[in-house]
């Protein structure tokens, strides 16, 4: 009997360590994720960083060989087919990429930023600016590959997985335009295969072509991170002013108090990164219509010839600097995609989301 009681004494106790054990790793584990998250969201202009490859590309690019567009029928037979590690294929050696570009990025971002600030304190925009350019400057030199990479996947050649169009960058590999499987209107196809073999084509190899993706992000960086160090300095005005007035006409509310004025301003700076990468993205238009205006001339033109920048100037004359602006895509391409309220909505992602509930119910960003 008492070595019953001794036993079952002694098992309680080991049940209860155990369950004050995964108690205590839980608690652990909600710290560390706690932590990571505010990490993470405590430098928001992370959250719009325009990515040079994605997913999605890749994806776009087989259903063009495949003769469809990218829908959700197109990815469910594609996963029907291959099975469920179709998408990870796809998603994750891209997310990699720019994962390690980012880091470059920011690394030298904060680098520039140290050496710059003291002599501009006072124009953190400038800072800002100047900063963004030589980091962009920077990652563009190491992303070249995969800028050349972007540009076979956005010509439409249709590979079958990243290391298939990595190896086509790096060894040279040539790749034709298969013909659409389904029948289409014949001047709507020949639309589309004509701008996408131009593209395809004027991918380079391995770093040929650097120049122009450096240009590209210098440009386009140095706006990117203007913009949103403005918006960083206008939402927190904005914070200040909301708190002051929702004080004014809410004093007794102190849920309305607290929650309202951080929310209006993670609503700012969401806008302004969604604002900064549309920036972006209309900056480096005009560098990739060049690279393509200067593509077609040396295929079409005598190295001893007139030079490449006459052909860009002669085409500014012809359309006007605004076609500089224009989507690369054909208009035909354009109207199957989502529309541009939607694409907006779209850079706002998860990641924006996420933003806003943390900056509302979490402890937000003090300054």
């Amino acid at each position: 009997m008492t070595t019953s009681l001794v036993a079952n004494a002694r098992d309680g106790a080991e049940t209860q360590e155990n369950k004050e054990s995964q108690a205590n790793l839980k608690a652990a584990l909600a710290r560390t994720a706690t932590r990571s998250i505010a990490l993470y969201f405590s430098r928001p202009v992370r959250l719009f960083r325009p990515s040079k490859v994605s997913g999605w590309q890749s994806l776009r690019s087989l259903a063009s060989k495949e003769g469809s567009a990218l829908t959700p029928g197109f990815v469910r037979s594609l996963v029907k087919d291959q099975g469920l590690l179709v998408i990870p294929r796809h998603f994750i050696p891209p997310m990699l990429v720019n994962a390690l570009l980012g880091t470059v990025l920011w690394a030298t971002y904060t680098e520039s930023s140290s050496l710059i600030e003291p002599y501009l304190n006072q124009h953190p925009t400038m800072t800002a600016a100047l900063s963004g350019g030589i980091a962009g400057g920077c990652q563009a030199i190491v992303a070249a590959p995969a800028e050349n990479v972007r540009l076979l996947l956005e010509g439409g050649s249709g590979y079958h997985s990243w290391s298939h169009a990595w190896r086509a960058v790096f060894k040279g590999t040539e790749t034709e335009l298969r013909s659409s499987s389904r029948e289409r209107a014949i001047e709507e196809a020949r639309q589309v295969r004509s701008w996408m073999k131009d593209v395809g084509e004027m991918a380079g190899r391995g770093w040929n072509g650097w120049g122009w993706g450096c240009a590209k992000d210098i440009t386009g960086f140095a706006i990117f991170f203007s913009i949103f160090e403005v918006t960083r300095r206008v939402a927190l005005q904005a914070r200040e002013r909301a708190t002051n007035f929702i004080r004014a006409q809410f004093s007794t509310d102190e849920s309305v108090l607290r929650h309202s004025p951080k929310i209006f301003h993670g609503m700012i700076l969401v806008s302004g990164g969604v604002l900064a990468g549309l920036a972006y993205e209309l900056a480096g238009r005009p560098w990739d219509h060049a690279r393509r205006i200067v593509h077609i001339h040396n295929l079409q033109t005598p190295a001893a010839a007139y030079s490449p920048w006459v052909s860009i100037a002669r085409k500014s004359r012809e359309d006007g600097l605004h076609a500089f602006f224009r989507s690369p895509l054909p208009r035909i391409v354009e109207s199957e995609q989502l529309t541009i309220a939607l694409r907006t909505l779209g850079r706002v992602g998860p990641w924006g989301v996420g933003f806003l509930v943390w900056e509302a119910f979490g402890p937000g960003l003090q300054n």
